[in-house]
């Protein structure tokens, strides 16, 4: 019998963006190049002992994307809502029980409201950063939308969000790591698999 439980983890892919390289690059280089990049949420979904769904097995989502009305307002195609594309993979996201959100980039905390159920995994020092001091700067501000914080402020009065202080664990085989750099508080996920430890970086892997 396996000493810890182990996932099948997805990434769904739910938008893209083409760009050119001198987009991200502080100092544009003269030879020009495509750089496209495509936007994905994750999914953990727990097994059992034969590798197969584990019945009343509850799957854990990683980050919510965001909709077509944000990407459109940023320049950014979304094939299809996120939450949409969970249903494809047999899970209703109006049922999903926890939410871990690796920070509050606009592309990672879109979409909170399609799941009502939902706790919130969150990092003190995320929320912190989402409404302190440093949203008074442009550069900081850029890559939140304001009624996405709203909404995860509106949740921490209805009860919906577990903060965290650094590593925890969410459940057995399953824990989030404070990261920082992207934003003060920025988390990654580390999930048991098949064939061992995998670590959903986010936005930390840049």
């Amino acid at each position: 019998m396996r000493s810890t439980p182990i996932y099948e983890v997805h990434a769904v892919k739910y938008a893209h963006l083409p760009r050119k390289a001198w987009e991200v690059q502080i100092t544009p280089d003269p030879h020009d190049a495509d750089f496209p990049m495509d936007y994905f949420v994750w999914v953990a979904i727990p097994l059992d002992e034969a590798g197969n769904r584990a019945i009343g097995g509850k799957p854990i989502v990683i980050d919510t994307g965001f909709n077509a009305q944000v990407g459109k307002k940023r320049g950014r195609e979304v094939k299809r809502n996120p939450a949409d594309l969970l249903g494809d993979l047999g899970i209703d996201p109006s049922e999903v029980e926890d939410v871990v959100i690796t920070h509050l980039h606009y592309d990672h905390v879109g979409n909170w409201d399609k799941f009502p159920k939902a706790r919130f995994h969150l990092q003190d020092k995320e929320m912190q950063f989402a409404t302190g001091r440093h949203m008074c700067q442009d550069p900081f501000r850029h890559a939140f939308e304001v009624d996405d914080i709203v909404g995860m402020v509106r949740a921490v009065y209805g009860k919906r969000v577990v903060f965290h202080d650094g590593d925890e664990e969410i459940q057995p085989g399953l824990s989030v790591h404070l990261i920082g750099g992207h934003t003060m508080g920025i988390q990654s996920v580390r999930v048991m698999t098949r064939n061992g430890w995998m670590v959903l970086a986010s936005d930390a892997s840049h």
